[in-house]
């Protein structure tokens, strides 16, 4: 995640949806502070992945929710299938996507 062109990095995306997620994360934001967050796919080529810009929402007791408010065509099409893929229940998934 990058905030003010300072690069943070955090262990688990938690919550992730098409609107936003929520990260296990130390550092202290104000809401309303714009971010660029980037969800790498391959653990091991850390170049591919989708890129979404968002805004902090909150940020309290280690954890920092993200709303998200722009995302590029490619990088929506990667989040989806991140979600779909990663849910128990994946048709629920496709009709909140399709809501969404």
């Amino acid at each position: 995640m990058t905030v003010n062109n300072q690069v943070f990095s955090f262990v688990q995306v938690d919550n992730l949806s098409v609107g936003g997620c929520l990260l296990a994360m130390n550092e202290v934001f104000e809401s309303g502070t714009s971010c660029r967050f980037w969800l790498p796919l391959e653990p091991g080529d850390p170049d591919v992945g989708g890129e979404v810009f968002g805004e902090i929402v909150r940020c309290e007791q280690g954890t920092l929710s993200i709303r998200f408010t722009s995302i590029t065509p490619d990088s929506l099409f990667y989040l989806q299938n991140i979600i779909r893929y990663n849910t128990p229940d994946p048709d629920r998934i496709n009709k909140e996507i399709s809501n969404f």
